[in-house]
């Protein structure tokens, strides 16, 4: 709802929202006036009252209440930036650290109307990593864990690294990825066997020996059979099974006769012949 005042045939919209101050309207024997005052810590930028004129205006425009300049902020920390390089009443100002330092604390301060500076208990921290990841077989060299600092990797004897040879201190806090001291062995590992100690094989179940490339039989081969791969035996002619232990006898032993070595039938009493025929 807008507000007039009238005063020997005149009137003027009083004036409303005058940021960062106030604006008194008066009735005086001249007709309606208004006079404007800043609040603490703001100047006033143009007139400072005005009249209501026959055409029913006020006779100047409506000032402004600017903020007062503050002081450089000497509350910052050690090895911290300000968000902004002029400084007024009311304004906040965000406190950043430098690159390798996190802000610990409230990062924000704020000039005070009588143009001193709130208090902050911020601090910037030198960003730490801490002690890097064990590797396995590794001798790592390095004794400081922060943003920057480096770790620097060899292998054992009889180990080769695979990977970056340093490790860096990120600003994230953490380490970047360390390399792997993988085993050498001189000669491959056989049967998906894995190389885990120089010139050491890991052998799956099944197989053993320094490359893996013997099969293990737990049962022996019997007849002259050869274990050839796990729990398999090689048959010589004549015999079958998982363990060489069926003899074949190419004609069938007849008259409950039994094969008991390749080609030699074994014969129930009342026959005879190489396969119980007669």
């Amino acid at each position: 709802m807008r507000l007039f005042f009238f005063f020997l045939e005149t009137r003027c919209e009083a004036p409303l929202g005058f940021l960062n101050g106030k604006a008194e309207v008066e009735n005086t024997t001249a007709g309606p006036s208004v006079v404007y005052s800043c609040n603490r810590g703001y100047s006033l930028e143009g007139t400072p009252g005005a009249f209501c004129t026959e055409n029913e205006t006020w006779s100047h425009p409506v000032p402004l209440c600017k903020p007062n300049p503050c002081p450089v902020p000497f509350v910052i920390p050690e090895n911290a930036l300000l968000s902004e390089k002029e400084f007024f009443v009311d304004q906040n100002v965000s406190i950043k650290c430098r690159e390798g330092f996190l802000l610990q604390g409230q990062g924000v301060i704020t000039c005070n109307p009588d143009e001193t500076w709130t208090q902050t208990s911020a601090r910037c921290e030198k960003i730490s990593c801490g002690p890097p990841a064990h590797v396995e077989n590794a001798i790592a060299r390095g004794v400081h864990y922060q943003y920057g600092d480096m770790i620097t990797y060899s292998c054992y004897s009889g180990y080769m690294l695979e990977g970056p040879l340093r490790s860096v201190c990120l600003e994230s806090g953490n380490w970047t990825s360390p390399p792997i001291c993988r085993a050498v062995c001189r000669f491959p590992c056989q049967n998906g066997g894995i190389c885990q100690r120089p010139n050491a094989c890991s052998c799956p179940d099944g197989w053993m020996g320094r490359l893996c490339e013997e099969p293990i039989c737990i049962l022996p081969c019997l007849n002259g059979g050869r274990c050839v791969a796990p729990y398999q035996c090689d048959c010589p002619p004549g015999w079958t099974g998982s363990r060489c232990h069926i003899a074949i006898c190419q004609s069938p032993c007849l008259n409950g006769g039994k094969c008991v070595r390749p080609n030699r039938c074994h014969c129930l009493s009342a026959w005879t012949g190489y396969d119980c025929s007669r």
